[in-house]
Protein backbone atom coordinates (compact mmCIF):
# COMPACT_ATOMS: atom_id res chain seq x y z
CA UNK A 1 0.00 0.00 0.00
CA UNK A 2 2.94 2.53 0.62
CA UNK A 3 4.27 1.72 -2.48
CA UNK A 4 1.03 2.67 -4.36
CA UNK A 5 0.53 5.80 -2.72
CA UNK A 6 4.20 6.72 -3.42
CA UNK A 7 3.69 6.01 -7.28
CA UNK A 8 0.31 7.39 -6.75
CA UNK A 9 2.25 11.10 -5.46
CA UNK A 10 4.96 10.73 -8.19
CA UNK A 11 2.60 10.46 -10.65
CA UNK A 12 0.98 13.78 -9.38
CA UNK A 13 4.08 15.40 -9.70
CA UNK A 14 4.78 14.39 -13.46
CA UNK A 15 1.08 15.85 -13.99
CA UNK A 16 2.12 19.42 -11.68
CA UNK A 17 5.53 19.55 -14.20
CA UNK A 18 3.43 18.29 -17.66
CA UNK A 19 0.95 21.05 -16.76
CA UNK A 20 3.33 23.70 -16.13
CA UNK A 21 4.95 23.26 -19.09
CA UNK A 22 2.32 23.20 -20.77
CA UNK A 23 0.70 26.16 -19.45
CA UNK A 24 4.03 28.43 -19.55
CA UNK A 25 3.80 27.76 -23.14
CA UNK A 26 0.32 28.81 -23.53
CA UNK A 27 0.97 32.07 -21.39
CA UNK A 28 3.86 33.20 -22.88
CA UNK A 29 3.98 31.71 -26.66
CA UNK A 30 7.12 32.77 -29.08
CA UNK A 31 6.05 36.19 -30.34
CA UNK A 32 5.90 36.87 -33.95
CA UNK A 33 7.70 39.85 -35.55
CA UNK A 34 5.16 41.89 -38.27
CA UNK A 35 6.31 42.93 -41.93
CA UNK A 36 4.86 46.20 -42.12
CA UNK A 37 3.64 48.46 -45.00
CA UNK A 38 3.11 51.68 -45.41
CA UNK A 39 0.76 53.35 -48.19
CA UNK A 40 0.64 56.84 -49.15
CA UNK A 41 -2.09 57.31 -51.21
CA UNK A 42 -3.72 55.55 -54.05
CA UNK A 43 -3.60 55.90 -58.16
CA UNK A 44 -6.36 56.15 -60.30
CA UNK A 45 -5.81 54.60 -63.56
CA UNK A 46 -7.99 55.91 -66.55
CA UNK A 47 -7.52 59.62 -65.41
CA UNK A 48 -11.11 59.55 -63.33
CA UNK A 49 -11.05 61.93 -60.10
CA UNK A 50 -11.28 60.26 -57.34
CA UNK A 51 -10.85 60.59 -53.06
CA UNK A 52 -9.60 57.73 -51.81
CA UNK A 53 -9.18 58.48 -48.02
CA UNK A 54 -9.12 54.79 -46.36
CA UNK A 55 -8.12 50.69 -46.84
CA UNK A 56 -9.39 47.66 -46.12
CA UNK A 57 -6.10 45.41 -45.92
CA UNK A 58 -6.19 41.68 -46.18
CA UNK A 59 -3.74 38.90 -46.12
CA UNK A 60 -3.96 35.73 -47.68
CA UNK A 61 -8.05 36.36 -47.59
CA UNK A 62 -8.29 37.11 -43.70
CA UNK A 63 -9.00 41.05 -42.71
CA UNK A 64 -6.41 43.33 -41.10
CA UNK A 65 -8.24 46.02 -40.84
CA UNK A 66 -9.13 49.48 -42.29
CA UNK A 67 -7.01 52.57 -41.75
CA UNK A 68 -6.63 56.13 -42.78
CA UNK A 69 -4.22 57.36 -45.41
CA UNK A 70 -1.44 57.92 -45.24
CA UNK A 71 -0.77 54.81 -42.90
CA UNK A 72 2.02 52.41 -41.86
CA UNK A 73 0.09 48.69 -41.28
CA UNK A 74 1.90 45.83 -39.42
CA UNK A 75 1.09 42.21 -41.07
CA UNK A 76 1.81 38.76 -39.32
CA UNK A 77 2.89 36.89 -42.41
CA UNK A 78 2.79 33.33 -42.71
CA UNK A 79 6.42 31.53 -44.49
CA UNK A 80 8.31 33.32 -47.40
CA UNK A 81 5.26 35.61 -48.68
CA UNK A 82 1.77 35.74 -48.91
CA UNK A 83 -1.04 37.72 -51.31
CA UNK A 84 -1.96 40.77 -49.83
CA UNK A 85 -4.81 42.69 -50.51
CA UNK A 86 -5.62 46.73 -50.36
CA UNK A 87 -9.78 47.69 -51.16
CA UNK A 88 -9.87 51.24 -52.17
CA UNK A 89 -11.81 53.53 -49.38
CA UNK A 90 -14.29 56.70 -49.57
CA UNK A 91 -16.11 58.52 -47.09
CA UNK A 92 -20.40 57.85 -47.60
CA UNK A 93 -21.71 61.25 -48.30
CA UNK A 94 -18.90 62.96 -47.76
CA UNK A 95 -18.92 61.37 -43.20
CA UNK A 96 -15.67 60.85 -41.64
CA UNK A 97 -17.53 58.50 -39.69
CA UNK A 98 -18.64 56.30 -42.56
CA UNK A 99 -16.12 55.03 -44.53
CA UNK A 100 -16.91 52.87 -47.14
CA UNK A 101 -14.65 50.41 -49.48
CA UNK A 102 -16.03 51.23 -52.87
CA UNK A 103 -17.92 48.40 -54.67
CA UNK A 104 -16.81 49.82 -57.91
CA UNK A 105 -13.31 50.54 -57.27
CA UNK A 106 -10.99 46.65 -57.66
CA UNK A 107 -8.78 46.09 -55.17
CA UNK A 108 -5.06 46.00 -55.63
CA UNK A 109 -4.05 42.71 -55.42
CA UNK A 110 0.12 41.86 -55.11
CA UNK A 111 2.80 38.93 -53.23
CA UNK A 112 3.96 40.35 -49.98
CA UNK A 113 7.47 39.46 -48.91
CA UNK A 114 8.17 38.11 -45.38
CA UNK A 115 10.42 40.89 -43.83
CA UNK A 116 9.68 41.09 -40.07
CA UNK A 117 10.17 44.30 -38.59
CA UNK A 118 11.19 45.90 -42.25
CA UNK A 119 8.78 48.72 -43.06
CA UNK A 120 7.91 48.13 -46.88
CA UNK A 121 5.86 51.11 -49.14
CA UNK A 122 3.29 49.90 -51.46
CA UNK A 123 2.07 52.02 -54.23
CA UNK A 124 -1.45 50.53 -54.82
CA UNK A 125 -3.28 51.15 -58.05
CA UNK A 126 -7.20 51.06 -58.57
CA UNK A 127 -9.65 51.81 -61.39
CA UNK A 128 -13.15 50.76 -61.89
CA UNK A 129 -14.43 47.13 -62.72
CA UNK A 130 -15.17 46.74 -66.17
CA UNK A 131 -18.77 45.79 -65.44
CA UNK A 132 -19.65 48.98 -63.73
CA UNK A 133 -21.90 51.17 -65.94
CA UNK A 134 -22.29 54.81 -66.12
CA UNK A 135 -24.62 57.07 -66.80
CA UNK A 136 -23.61 61.19 -67.48
CA UNK A 137 -26.45 63.40 -65.68
CA UNK A 138 -24.14 66.33 -66.77
CA UNK A 139 -20.56 67.43 -68.19
CA UNK A 140 -21.78 70.92 -68.68
CA UNK A 141 -20.17 70.51 -71.85
CA UNK A 142 -20.96 73.07 -74.63
CA UNK A 143 -23.51 75.54 -72.34
CA UNK A 144 -25.92 72.71 -71.44
CA UNK A 145 -26.49 72.08 -68.01
CA UNK A 146 -29.05 69.81 -68.26
CA UNK A 147 -30.82 71.26 -65.26
CA UNK A 148 -34.14 73.36 -65.20
CA UNK A 149 -34.83 75.35 -62.00
CA UNK A 150 -37.53 74.61 -59.29
CA UNK A 151 -37.19 77.00 -56.70
CA UNK A 152 -35.59 80.11 -55.38
CA UNK A 153 -34.11 83.40 -56.80
CA UNK A 154 -31.25 81.88 -58.89
CA UNK A 155 -30.23 78.87 -61.48
CA UNK A 156 -27.32 76.74 -62.43
CA UNK A 157 -25.96 77.72 -65.30
CA UNK A 158 -22.85 76.55 -67.67
CA UNK A 159 -19.58 78.47 -67.46
CA UNK A 160 -16.60 78.36 -69.27
CA UNK A 161 -14.11 80.56 -67.62
CA UNK A 162 -10.68 78.81 -66.98
CA UNK A 163 -10.95 80.02 -63.82
CA UNK A 164 -14.36 78.41 -62.66
CA UNK A 165 -14.25 74.79 -64.69
CA UNK A 166 -12.54 71.58 -63.46
CA UNK A 167 -12.28 69.89 -66.98
CA UNK A 168 -12.65 69.75 -70.46
CA UNK A 169 -14.98 73.00 -71.80
CA UNK A 170 -17.29 73.76 -69.08
CA UNK A 171 -18.97 73.58 -65.60
CA UNK A 172 -21.77 74.08 -63.84
CA UNK A 173 -22.19 77.17 -61.32
CA UNK A 174 -24.79 78.74 -58.73
CA UNK A 175 -24.01 82.42 -58.17
CA UNK A 176 -25.56 83.61 -55.05
CA UNK A 177 -24.93 87.49 -55.07
CA UNK A 178 -26.82 88.45 -52.16
CA UNK A 179 -27.84 87.48 -48.61
CA UNK A 180 -31.37 86.34 -49.94
CA UNK A 181 -30.59 84.62 -52.77
CA UNK A 182 -30.95 80.82 -53.15
CA UNK A 183 -31.40 78.27 -55.51
CA UNK A 184 -33.06 75.14 -56.36
CA UNK A 185 -32.37 72.84 -59.46
CA UNK A 186 -33.56 69.25 -60.93
CA UNK A 187 -32.32 67.27 -63.77
CA UNK A 188 -34.37 68.52 -67.01
CA UNK A 189 -34.82 65.03 -67.92
CA UNK A 190 -35.75 62.11 -65.18
CA UNK A 191 -32.77 59.11 -65.38
CA UNK A 192 -33.20 55.50 -64.43
CA UNK A 193 -31.33 53.72 -61.27
CA UNK A 194 -30.25 50.14 -61.72
CA UNK A 195 -31.40 48.54 -58.45
CA UNK A 196 -28.53 47.26 -56.24
CA UNK A 197 -25.12 49.33 -55.19
CA UNK A 198 -25.78 53.01 -56.86
CA UNK A 199 -23.81 56.17 -56.18
CA UNK A 200 -23.91 59.84 -57.86
CA UNK A 201 -20.41 61.21 -58.26
CA UNK A 202 -18.94 64.68 -58.73
CA UNK A 203 -16.56 67.32 -58.45
CA UNK A 204 -17.33 70.82 -56.77
CA UNK A 205 -15.88 72.93 -55.42
CA UNK A 206 -17.86 75.90 -53.20
CA UNK A 207 -17.68 79.25 -50.98
CA UNK A 208 -21.42 78.20 -49.78
CA UNK A 209 -22.84 74.71 -48.15
CA UNK A 210 -25.54 72.92 -50.23
CA UNK A 211 -27.44 69.86 -50.78
CA UNK A 212 -27.92 67.25 -52.82
CA UNK A 213 -31.22 65.22 -53.22
CA UNK A 214 -33.78 62.64 -54.86
CA UNK A 215 -37.10 62.51 -56.10
CA UNK A 216 -38.53 59.29 -57.31
CA UNK A 217 -41.01 59.05 -60.45
CA UNK A 218 -43.71 56.70 -61.23
CA UNK A 219 -44.59 57.56 -65.19
CA UNK A 220 -45.38 61.31 -64.74
CA UNK A 221 -46.04 61.42 -61.25
CA UNK A 222 -44.16 61.90 -58.06
CA UNK A 223 -43.83 59.09 -55.77
CA UNK A 224 -41.92 60.65 -53.40
CA UNK A 225 -41.00 64.45 -51.99
CA UNK A 226 -37.39 65.56 -52.48
CA UNK A 227 -35.02 63.73 -49.76
CA UNK A 228 -32.09 65.65 -49.01
CA UNK A 229 -29.38 62.94 -48.64
CA UNK A 230 -26.63 65.29 -48.15
CA UNK A 231 -25.59 68.36 -46.79
CA UNK A 232 -22.00 69.68 -47.86
CA UNK A 233 -20.14 72.61 -46.39
CA UNK A 234 -17.69 74.55 -48.12
CA UNK A 235 -14.08 73.67 -49.51
CA UNK A 236 -12.12 75.78 -51.22
CA UNK A 237 -10.40 73.19 -53.57
CA UNK A 238 -12.08 70.81 -56.40
CA UNK A 239 -13.06 67.57 -54.64
CA UNK A 240 -14.62 64.38 -55.26
CA UNK A 241 -18.09 63.74 -53.41
CA UNK A 242 -19.57 60.40 -53.73
CA UNK A 243 -23.71 60.66 -53.05
CA UNK A 244 -25.46 57.16 -51.75
CA UNK A 245 -28.58 56.77 -53.72
CA UNK A 246 -28.33 52.79 -52.73
CA UNK A 247 -30.92 52.87 -49.66
CA UNK A 248 -33.09 55.80 -51.50
CA UNK A 249 -34.12 54.18 -54.71
CA UNK A 250 -34.57 50.79 -52.39
CA UNK A 251 -37.12 52.71 -50.31
CA UNK A 252 -38.56 54.52 -53.07
CA UNK A 253 -38.68 51.75 -56.14
CA UNK A 254 -39.71 53.79 -59.58
CA UNK A 255 -39.43 54.27 -62.93
CA UNK A 256 -36.79 57.04 -62.79
CA UNK A 257 -35.43 59.98 -60.54
CA UNK A 258 -34.71 63.52 -60.38
CA UNK A 259 -31.55 64.53 -58.67
CA UNK A 260 -31.93 67.87 -56.94
CA UNK A 261 -29.21 70.23 -55.71
CA UNK A 262 -30.18 72.87 -53.84
CA UNK A 263 -27.65 76.03 -52.14
CA UNK A 264 -28.22 79.06 -49.87
CA UNK A 265 -26.36 81.15 -47.85
CA UNK A 266 -25.68 80.75 -44.54
CA UNK A 267 -24.19 84.00 -42.44
CA UNK A 268 -22.79 85.22 -45.75
CA UNK A 269 -23.19 87.94 -48.43
CA UNK A 270 -22.11 86.19 -51.44
CA UNK A 271 -21.24 82.84 -52.45
CA UNK A 272 -20.25 80.68 -55.67
CA UNK A 273 -20.56 76.97 -56.14
CA UNK A 274 -19.14 75.35 -59.31
CA UNK A 275 -20.01 71.50 -60.12
CA UNK A 276 -18.64 69.36 -62.66
CA UNK A 277 -18.73 65.09 -63.79
CA UNK A 278 -21.97 64.32 -62.37
CA UNK A 279 -22.60 60.45 -62.86
CA UNK A 280 -24.52 57.94 -61.94
CA UNK A 281 -22.21 54.73 -61.30
CA UNK A 282 -23.86 51.22 -60.67
CA UNK A 283 -23.10 47.48 -61.90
Amino acid sequence: MYNFYRRLKGLFILLAILSCGIGCNIINPSEQVPTYIHIDSFQMTGGASHDIQCVWVYYNNNPVGSFDLPCTIPVITSGTSGTLQLAPGILVNGRNERPLAYPFYKLHTEELTTQPGKVITINPITSYFDSVRFTTISDFESGITKFAKWGGTTDLVAVTADSLTYEGNGSGAIFLNSAADSSIDSTAAPFVVRQGAAFIEFDYKTTTPFAMGMQANLGTLYTSSITYLAGILPNNRWQKFYLNVTGFVTNYPADNYNLYIKAALQEQTSGVLLIDNIKLVTF
